[in-house]
């Protein structure tokens, strides 16, 4: 329902802005879109259709929305009246908002495919966060002229600080797919315990994220909304969310739950991370570049994390910079080097959480790749052979 409450927004008002449908001007609307036919789909899409469809193919079943919505949307006017192009809108709802929404339950119902599921719960949070509930607020306190108006520097300054929790948020929904092999939802939680990430700083990073994100907004706009928004956040995870997942984590995981509850506030993040068990960071020391990383991390002294020569490890395929957590997937190249960042401090692990984020971690890792040093293999090579300057040769086994 969450998905597609957002994506069906998404679609109406497209639809509205190239004429495919629009909808009664006397009807309560957001944005110009009704809000009775946009949630009565949003429910009849969101929460009977998934579960109607089960395990049916999902071709006849889409294929059978479409055939029904032939049907009942000509009927709906007054309320909807239909313009040239329609069939494009509803086919681009069908695209947009039912599939997604129909495949996201099968995969939670059947525990497969879970970084496309958390990826959908990503953009699902960041479309309410940053944009459904901003949207609300903003047209209950005032209007958009007025966000239009002010002053340049302020919005550039409020969506810079935004970055702080939005990587707080997306790394702590990253931790949990890759050491918890699980999702936020309550419904579809981690398996293992995560105490990793910001998890080794703060106890409630995406409760944290969301207040923070809240706050920002409304002290760059002067809105009262958002303000209240970031109170109520902050009320329910220090109420009814820290009870219940503290009683649930509790139960599944006893004794290292109320050790890790005893090192790591809720609100107020540590300055140094609290570590369970030892990582390892192969660095190719080989490399003079890379070596330099590998130095710079040891006068860190970072905590639980061991800095070793990528030459000498047994890990296959090395090729400069590798992190091997206790438990969970190994990382190489920059998110390896982010992931390390965690272990030295609260600031030097932010930097590694906005380093993290989509497109920033790809764009970090073409820049490494175009001015570091070559990306050659060097596990079993000697130390004495230069692994950034090989000619296309193979390394030495």
């Amino acid at each position: 329902m969450a998905w597609n409450a957002w994506s069906l927004l998404v679609v109406n008002l497209v639809a509205v802005h190239f004429g495919w449908w629009e909808f009664d001007a006397s009807l309560p609307s957001i944005l110009g879109v009704a809000v009775e036919p946009w949630l009565g789909w949003t429910i009849l899409w969101g929460a009977f259709l998934p579960l109607a469809a089960s395990n049916r193919p999902l071709l006849p079943m889409l294929v059978g929305v479409f055939w029904l919505d032939l049907i009942a949307m000509p009927l709906l006017s007054p309320v909807l009246v239909l313009g040239r192009g329609w069939l494009v809108g509803e086919a681009a709802a069908l695209a947009l908002a039912l599939m997604p929404s129909l495949l996201f339950s099968r995969w939670t119902a059947t525990d497969t495919n879970l970084r496309r599921r958390a990826a959908m719960q990503v953009a699902t949070a960041g479309a309410f966060l940053l944009w459904l509930v901003p949207t609300a607020a903003i047209a209950k306190a005032d209007s958009w002229d007025a966000v239009s108006s002010m002053p340049t520097w302020r919005l550039s300054l409020a969506a810079q600080i935004l970055i702080v929790p939005i990587a707080l948020g997306v790394r702590a929904v990253s931790e949990f797919v890759h050491r918890g092999q699980g999702t936020p939802t309550p419904y579809d939680p981690p398996k293992q315990l995560v105490t990793s990430g910001p998890y080794s700083y703060v106890r409630n990073p995406m409760q944290l994220s969301m207040v923070l994100i809240f706050g920002v907004g409304a002290a760059a706009l002067w809105n009262p909304w958002l303000l209240a928004g970031a109170t109520i956040s902050f009320a329910y995870g220090t109420g009814l969310a820290s009870w219940h997942e503290g009683t649930d984590l509790e139960d599944r995981f006893g004794e290292r739950w109320i050790n890790y509850r005893a090192e790591i506030r809720n609100w107020i993040p540590r300055s140094r991370p609290y570590v369970e068990g030892e990582s390892q960071l192969l660095v190719a020391f080989s490399c003079s570049t890379c070596s330099s990383v590998g130095r710079w991390f040891i006068a860190k002294q970072p905590v639980g994390l061991r800095i070793a020569p990528a030459e000498s490890s047994g890990e296959v395929g090395i090729r400069r910079i590798a992190y091997l957590p206790p438990s969970g997937e190994a990382s190489r190249g920059v998110v390896a080097v982010a992931r390390a960042l965690d272990h030295i401090n609260l600031g030097w692990g932010l930097i590694g959480w906005i380093l993290s984020l989509p497109l920033v971690l790809q764009l970090a890792q073409v820049i490494a790749d175009v001015f570091g040093p070559t990306p050659h293999v060097v596990s079993g090579l000697p130390y004495d052979r230069s692994a950034c300057d090989l000619d296309g040769r193979q390394p030495v086994s």
